[in-house]
């Protein structure tokens, strides 16, 4: 009787364990938006894990400043954080490789919107030019966790999100039409 019930108790934790498992590898949904704007699924979706909660932040700067930051989490860890601001005003002229050479395989990258980028694995930093070239926007972009690729192409995902995202954003904050 006391090897049955060792037996059965064991089965128990074995279908307890189980199943607790099971809840937490629910297949993660990818959001239709970030930072308040549309994102294409195949633009955001190699940057995130497979599986997991989604939750976002998101804070729009204070007058007079035009601008926000936003931070997607997924199971209460960051995975990609956004901050974007509009300035008037031309750019200030910046040496674009020693910018690259503060970032892990970044290197300036030629981009599918007036600007300048640099993209490395795991972070950018975009001038994006406004129509009125008289203003432009700023982006600082950080890729956390697992989807992060340390080589020499890891930089390939994060452009193809900044190529989608960063036109989407300047249309939004009234830099491009």
């Amino acid at each position: 009787m006391k090897k049955l019930r060792s037996t059965v108790a064991a089965a128990v934790c074995a279908g307890l364990l189980g199943a607790a498992a099971g809840c937490s590898d629910t297949k993660l949904a990818v959001p239709d938006d970030f930072c308040r704007t549309s994102v294409d699924h195949s633009s955001l979706s190699p940057l995130l894990p497979g599986s997991g909660e989604v939750k976002q932040t998101h804070e729009d700067f204070e007058p007079p400043r035009a601008g926000s930051a936003c931070t997607l989490k997924v199971d209460g860890h960051p995975v990609l954080s956004v901050n974007a601001l509009r300035s008037d005003g031309k750019p200030d002229p910046r040496d674009w490789k020693k910018v690259a050479d503060t970032y892990e395989y970044a290197a300036e990258r030629e981009v599918t919107f007036p600007g300048t980028a640099v993209i490395g694995s795991n972070r950018a930093v975009v001038q994006a030019l406004c129509t009125k070239r008289s203003a432009y926007m700023s982006f600082a972009v950080y890729l956390y966790g697992d989807r992060v690729e340390n080589t020499a192409a890891g930089y390939k995902k994060l452009q193809r999100f900044l190529d989608d995202f960063v036109p989407q954003v300047t249309k939004r904050f009234e830099c491009t039409k």
